[in-house]
């Protein structure tokens, strides 16, 4: 095996961009009637397919921010409308982080010279709450805290990543052992911000390095996507550990989970759709549950047995 390990999950990248922005849309409102609320968005044709994007803003919130919103029906069934002109949206609220904490749904017609609003309302995606949109006011300017066009519109799909993988190492004083990790994220022939240079949790010997699996494709959050996971060693006890990226199909971008560095010895259930970390000390082994939620990983069950 080669002394430098690397995985390319394609052979080129696709060079992807977004042509033809359609329309702006823009609108003030309240949400159940007292909040202040501003709704900005672009639609634009990436690589023939076209997508809806932009950002849910509250002015007077404590620390106010643009919040991602992308349109995508998820599992829910479209609605559709006899009226060619009257548009049925699904944004979906997206933070940093990939976790979705709203769904906004508004109709409204496109008309000539901008658009009207006809309804709208947000939901709660863990409560189920509901609150309606009221007053709307057209926006017919960008606002002063657009951030700019949100990155999934001219973002490419998932076969246009290419990743890589190298251990080395950085000691010296123990140049039989490799102790450091890197990866590499690159789309469109250039490095993404997510590659990272990181210490493996125990080093491994040259033999070990080059027949350990550093990288593999796993469908970590049960869409039917592949996503990526990296082993980064083992515990004093002699348990594995790994980083692992899930890729987003609507926002097209990987998200870090640091949740599953927690997990030990992770085994995954597709019918349960759980992930199982089953850690050993020297008299216990715990066994904790995990569960997506909202795009997010979270421990749903835990006990230990002595």
């Amino acid at each position: 095996m080669r002394t430098i390990l690397s995985l390319l999950l394609v052979v080129s990248a696709v060079c992807v961009k977004a042509q033809n922005i359609s329309k702006y849309h823009g609108f003030k409102a309240l949400l159940n009637g007292k909040i202040a609320v501003e709704v900005a968005f672009e639609t634009a044709e990436n690589n023939g397919e076209w997508l809806t994007a932009g950002y849910i803003y509250y002015p007077k919130a404590k620390n106010p921010a643009p919040i991602l919103i992308v349109n995508d029906w998820g599992d829910e069934k479209p609605v559709s409308s006899q009226d060619k002109n009257t548009i049925i949206s699904r944004m979906v609220e997206f933070q940093p982080d990939g976790e979705i904490t709203g769904l906004l749904y508004l109709t409204y017609v496109d008309i000539k010279d901008g658009f009207r609003m006809q309804k709208g309302s947000w939901k709660n995606p863990n409560t189920g709450r509901v609150l309606q949109l009221s007053r709307f006011e057209e926006m017919h300017e960008m606002p002063t805290w657009w951030p700019g066009s949100p990155a999934v519109l001219t973002a490419p799909k998932r076969d246009a990543w290419e990743l890589e993988c190298f251990v080395f190492n950085t000691d010296d004083d123990n140049p039989g052992w490799f102790n450091t990790i890197r990866v590499n994220f690159r789309v469109n022939d250039r490095y993404h911000a997510l590659s990272f240079i990181e210490d493996l949790t125990s080093a491994v010997t040259l033999e070990m390095r080059n027949e350990l699996q550093w990288m593999s494709e796993d469908d970590i959050n049960f869409d039917g996507i592949p996503d990526l996971k990296v082993y980064m060693g083992v515990t004093q006890n002699g348990s594995s550990t790994y980083k692992c990226f899930v890729w987003n199909p609507v926002t097209r971008i990987f998200y870090p989970v640091p949740e599953f560095e927690e997990i030990l010895e992770p085994d995954f259930d597709s019918k349960s759709k759980t992930i199982t970390s089953i850690a050993r000390s020297y008299t216990t082994t715990y066994i904790d549950v995990y569960k997506w939620k909202n795009c997010r990983l979270r421990k749903v069950s835990s006990k230990s047995i002595p």
